[in-house]
């Protein structure tokens, strides 16, 4: 997580996966009333490479802007998440809105004082061409969501946007998912993510069988076309001709052009 976590990275112990708790007893309430929309948050068990384990729980508020709403509930579920499993606990929040950064919770009552600081990436003040520049993983997700921010109610930005996300986002396993996340923020339909992302899920849900037969059809496929290639190439026609019909690289006809 750019600039939120450095510190707990480095004791935390490498997986592949974490496990998530569920959050539904530690919730309070948390909705945007204005918008009517529930406010979601993520909890995670956390290995350490001492041996023990933790806890870390991320608020992300998208456009939220009670400014005693947001503190409240980072303070209540920490102690939720405290009190519950009696585990090191931490809370990470990703701030979207326009109000003043809220990294601090303070409750007084007759003599009595508890004062919570927590961390919070504070979007807004990032800039996109930083985000850009971050070569970090998670750094795609961060500027879909700034871009989100500078967009608004602009359906075109939206989806020059969106589409930005898509070109540029490397092939990697977290791919699809940052794609995903951009479609929903930027709340548009681009034909070419459907697209991908209907191809992976078909692939992914597929039967193993019927995968297996999919794999052999293509092989069977490259295989007649090489052989169809082959033969046109023996029969002089042009290496341009020849990828055009075939639709195989120029780089694999060169190896089978005859000598």
């Amino acid at each position: 997580m750019p600039d939120l976590a450095a510190d707990m990275a480095d004791d935390m112990k490498p997986v592949r996966k974490l496990d998530g708790i569920s959050g539904r007893e530690l919730h309070s309430k948390g909705t945007d009333s204005d918008r009517g929309m529930l406010v979601n948050d993520l909890f995670f068990n956390i290995p350490m490479l001492d041996g023990e384990c933790g806890n870390i729980a991320f608020f992300i508020e998208q456009m939220h802007e009670k400014s005693d709403e947001l503190p409240r509930r980072v303070f209540d579920t920490f102690v939720r998440l405290r009190e519950k499993l009696r585990l090191r606990t931490t809370c990470l929040v990703i701030f979207t809105g326009s109000s003043p950064n809220m990294n601090t919770y303070v409750e007084t009552c007759y003599g009595c004082e508890v004062t919570m600081k927590y961390r919070t990436y504070y979007l807004p003040e990032k800039s996109a061409d930083e985000l850009r520049a971050d070569k970090r993983p998670f750094a795609p997700v961060m500027l879909a969501g700034r871009l989100a921010l500078d967009a608004g109610d602009d359906i075109k930005l939206r989806e020059k946007y969106a589409a930005e996300i898509h070109a540029t986002t490397p092939k990697s396993k977290e791919r699809m998912f940052i794609i995903d996340f951009a479609r929903r923020i930027f709340k548009v339909d681009d034909p070419e993510i459907s697209k991908e992302l209907k191809e992976v899920y078909e692939l992914e849900t597929m039967p193993l069988e019927e995968y297996r037969k999919q794999i052999r059809l293509d092989n069977a496929r490259i295989e007649t076309l090489e052989e169809v290639a082959i033969s046109l190439l023996e029969d002089g026609m042009p290496l341009q001709q020849v990828a055009k019909h075939t639709r195989l690289p120029i780089e694999e006809l060169q190896k089978m052009k005859p000598h």
